[in-house]
């Protein structure tokens, strides 16, 4: 009779503990909602520049300018 309550409570810390971890941000091991890990900030910019022009929102010439300008 003692085993299942001293279950429950182990449970109950072990949920909250993981949710816990899961809304802290900027942590390499956020995995409970978020599968992957932040990139670093030196590549971020280049990142962001490749999704523009993925999206379409510049033309070639103005992506190749601006990666000369951040490399």
């Amino acid at each position: 009779m003692f085993l299942v309550p001293l279950l429950v409570i182990i449970l109950i810390v072990w949920v909250i503990v993981y949710f816990l971890r899961a809304a802290s941000p900027n942590t390499a091991t956020n995995t409970a909602f978020n599968h992957t890990v932040p990139s670093s900030s030196s590549n971020k910019p280049l990142d962001i520049l490749k999704e523009r022009y993925a999206k379409g929102e510049m033309s070639e010439e103005e992506y190749l300018r601006v990666k000369r300008n951040l490399e």
